[in-house]
């Protein structure tokens, strides 16, 4: 079992339902009594922070960036606590000196990662930041947008990870169904669909 992070409050502080009197309890806390307490209120706070780190680490997983152009990728998100700057920061790193966008309907962050620090910023809805962005920046088109997502996707794959049980755990079927999932899951081209049969 992996210790409790020290930087628990920060991540405390994402929670959606978090407030002044939480991270009050919190701060007398020190990361060993979170992980080992019986204490409801301190069991409370755990699963709170533990939920954040979920919400992240899904966001990572599961968000698929799209080209808009040679300098822009972007994402739908929606998490509901808030891992904007965790999930962006990330993905900016992966892709240096690109403009990462990830949004809804609602807010957008956008982040760019020059190798040195990030850039980021928030904004209104994915769709409005994404013009306001091509007006910036012009109109590059990338010549075969399908092309440099299979680059991407391929480059990420590793059939040791191929886990259909793990992924069956976690993925549940309504979420699938919601956004009708039909991607490549390995080298034998299997969509999702066939690999949760």
């Amino acid at each position: 079992m992996s210790p409790f992070p020290t930087n628990f409050i920060n991540l405390l502080k994402m929670h959606e339902k978090c407030n002044d009197s939480i991270i009050r309890k919190a701060s007398g806390i020190c990361p060993d009594d979170i992980d080992l307490s019986t204490d409801p209120e301190v069991i409370k706070i755990r699963k709170m922070v533990n939920s954040v780190l979920g919400e992240n680490h899904m966001m990572k997983s599961f968000v698929r960036l799209k080209p808009q152009g040679e300098r822009i990728l972007y994402g739908y998100m929606r998490p509901r606590h808030d891992v904007w700057l965790r999930v962006g920061s990330f993905f900016a790193r992966r892709f240096p000196d690109t403009v990462i966008v990830l949004g809804n309907n609602t807010k957008s962050w956008v982040g760019l990662y020059n190798g040195n620090t990030i850039k980021h910023s928030q904004a209104k809805s994915l769709t409005s930041t994404l013009k306001e962005l091509e007006s910036i920046l012009g109109n590059d088109t990338v010549e075969d947008p399908k092309e440099l997502w299979d680059t991407y996707y391929w480059s990420q794959y590793r059939p040791e990870a191929k886990n259909t049980k793990y992924f069956k755990q976690n993925v549940r079927q309504k979420y699938m169904k919601a956004v009708g999932l039909h991607a490549d899951t390995d080298s034998g081209r299997t969509t999702l669909d066939q690999f949760t049969e």
